[in-house]
């Protein structure tokens, strides 16, 4: 009979708190949660590995930036954003793109690319 107490409580608890696991960013009030994937481009480099080592550090950058930082260097700075809560998602990656300037020379752009995940208030009252 212990038990059968035993497994039904670890049960509920376990039902009960799943939802905290699924939701890591707690939006109270009239808020909802957003994901976009933002591109930063980084300034043109002469090679391939100057190109990744700048967005290397870019993306290393952006890991390391505050909220409200966040929000204006990926362009989410909005009436309607919650400005405390924005934070990256794993799973960044960089991307090098080839392109030839006006005068003929080849140029390198470190690209990053992250998934970003905030808070924006809903306006269906």
């Amino acid at each position: 009979m212990k038990a059968i107490k035993t497994a039904l409580f670890v049960t509920a608890l376990t039902m009960t708190s799943a939802s905290a696991f699924a939701q890591p960013l707690f939006l109270g009030g009239n808020y909802i949660s957003r994901e976009e994937v933002r591109t930063v481009s980084v300034a043109p480099a002469t090679s391939t590995q100057q190109a990744y080592q700048e967005a290397l550090s870019e993306l290393n950058a952006l890991k390391q930036m505050p909220a409200n930082k966040l929000n204006k260097t990926l362009n989410l700075s909005r009436f309607d954003t919650s400005s405390n809560n924005t934070h990256l998602k794993e799973g960044g990656y960089i991307t090098v793109q080839e392109r030839m300037n006006e005068t003929g020379q080849l140029e390198y752009i470190g690209r990053v690319n992250v998934k970003v995940h905030y808070a924006e208030r809903d306006s269906n009252n």
